[in-house]
């Protein structure tokens, strides 16, 4: 099965999606900051991220900016999920890296297409 970290400030956010996941078959890992995330990226090695760009203490971009910089990590798929949904946060978030942005609430279809086409 695959692994997901979902990272969010918001419980019911990630219980919604966690549940979501797991429907799908998927392993939910989750963190409420981008500091718990981090821990668990060597720790339980997710084949895909989904983290809120908007998250307290170190925002999303920074979380992205870490991994991207670590060459043991930089090839870890990252899909943002963020109700901001700007131009140029959106430019930000690709200019990062980001492999796809998905507008936060979305449908549990749209999110398990997006994390499906990002396994492939």
């Amino acid at each position: 099965m695959k692994k997901i970290l979902v990272i969010d400030n918001t419980l019911h956010v990630i219980d919604e999606v966690r549940d979501i996941l797991e429907m799908e078959g998927f392993i939910a890992l989750t963190a409420f900051n981008a500091t718990a995330g981090w821990a668990l990226v060597p720790a339980k090695d997710p084949d895909l991220v989904v983290t809120d760009l908007y998250i307290p203490k170190i925002d999303g971009f920074d979380f992205i900016n870490c991994l991207m910089a670590d060459a043991t990590l930089s090839d870890l798929t990252v899909v943002a999920f963020s109700a901001k949904v700007d131009p140029n946060t959106h430019k930000r978030a690709k200019d990062l890296g980001i492999h796809t942005y998905i507008k936060n609430p979305c449908s549990s279809e749209e999110l398990i297409s997006s994390i499906s086409q990002n396994l492939i």
